[in-house]
């Protein structure tokens, strides 16, 4: 009875995780080790988005078991004769056939997207928008349980999508415009929301109060970035994105449409090493706020930006730590307008 009840526990534990949604990982240092939530099953995918290192030797991506056992090793290599991308399987502390692949997707120092695909008979892997190869299931997926990332390789975020998780589609964060998802494989799961447009309606849905409405999501949009908002005084806006090597500054306005009434400008300064947040009304700003302990964005770095509409402010935290507090200056529910500018680049928009 004991063992059937733990049994039981387990099971449920299991598919609560696989039906929770894993947050990005943003800028994790290597190597790099970290748990799948759920494990893999058919239609998930890993995207991986960062810089290959301008004196790169070789990185590799593994998939591991819980048994130690890796099913996956992913490993682009520049240190051998011709610049080659290895495959393998390693079981039991024992190396498998190698499969070798001699076009290289990767370049020194240059952005780069990986996709891994998982497929009932193999992982598809496709870089930067472009199919790369695939590689057949020497080992169950159910084994895989953890993601490592080592090497001549920066990486800037790490994401996971379930097939079960219909309202959003993966894009890259550095302006590749993937059609990846729809093209490269041949039976997308996931389909892209268009820009501002409200998403499809079950007749169950048409009695929700505006709060119970899923969230919209936008997905690599081009910048300058611009979408008209639900009216909705307690939203939560939650933006995605990378900062450039090269960025100076660029801004996150929470605007009235009708009047063009700025209520929150959020404007970070990279070289003044400034957070500035003002209010602009009638073509007139107001007393900026620049007071922050530290700057929470970096040239080069992937970011996740919140934005909580309260009764009496917006909350704002990146990278999961509250930054600052704004008090409102024009009332909440007029804000009907996002719009995002200057050195950035965006991932994913949730709104």
């Amino acid at each position: 009875m004991r063992r059937a009840s733990y049994l039981g526990l387990w099971r449920a534990a299991s598919e609560q995780l696989s039906m929770a949604s894993q947050q990005p990982i943003l800028n994790p240092s290597l190597p790099f080790s970290g748990p799948i939530f759920g494990g893999l099953s058919e239609g998930k995918m890993v995207l991986i988005q960062g810089i290959v290192q301008p004196f790169v030797k070789r990185f590799g991506v593994n998939l591991r078991c819980g048994s130690g056992d890796i099913a996956f090793h992913f490993n682009p290599r520049f240190d051998e004769s011709r610049p080659v991308v290895v495959c393998n399987t390693e079981q039991s502390g024992r190396w498998g056939a190698e499969e070798r692949t001699y076009h290289m997707p990767f370049q020194p120092g240059v952005y780069f997207e990986a996709i891994l695909h998982v497929r009932n008979h193999c992982y598809q892997v496709s870089v930067n928008g472009q199919h790369f190869l695939e590689y057949k299931h020497r080992l169950p997926l159910y084994t895989v349980q953890s993601l490592e990332i080592n090497g001549d390789v920066t990486v800037n975020c790490i994401s996971f999508t379930n097939p079960s998780d219909s309202r959003c589609q993966p894009a890259p964060a550095y302006g590749f415009q993937s059609a990846a998802i729809s093209n490269v494989f041949a039976q997308p799961v996931f389909t892209q929301p268009v820009f501002g447009a409200p998403g499809p309606k079950s007749k169950k849905a048409k009695n929700f109060p505006a709060q119970h409405q899923l969230p919209r999501i936008v997905t690599n949009p081009a910048i300058p970035f611009q979408v008209a908002l639900p009216k909705n005084a307690n939203r939560k806006i939650t933006l995605v994105g990378n900062v450039p090597f090269y960025a100076n500054r660029f801004h996150v306005n929470l605007k009235h449409s009708l009047t063009g009434n700025i209520a929150l400008h959020i404007n970070p300064r990279l070289k003044e090493q400034a957070l500035v947040r003002n209010t602009q009304t009638h073509g007139t700003w107001g007393s900026e706020e620049r007071q922050v302990s530290t700057l929470p964005f970096s040239p080069g770095q992937a970011f996740q930006m919140e934005i909580l509409s309260t009764k009496n402010c917006y909350q704002v935290s990146v990278n999961g730590l509250h930054v600052f507090n704004y008090l409102h200056r024009i009332p909440a529910h007029l804000v009907d307008q996002l719009e995002v500018a200057g050195d950035v680049t965006l991932s994913s928009v949730q709104y």
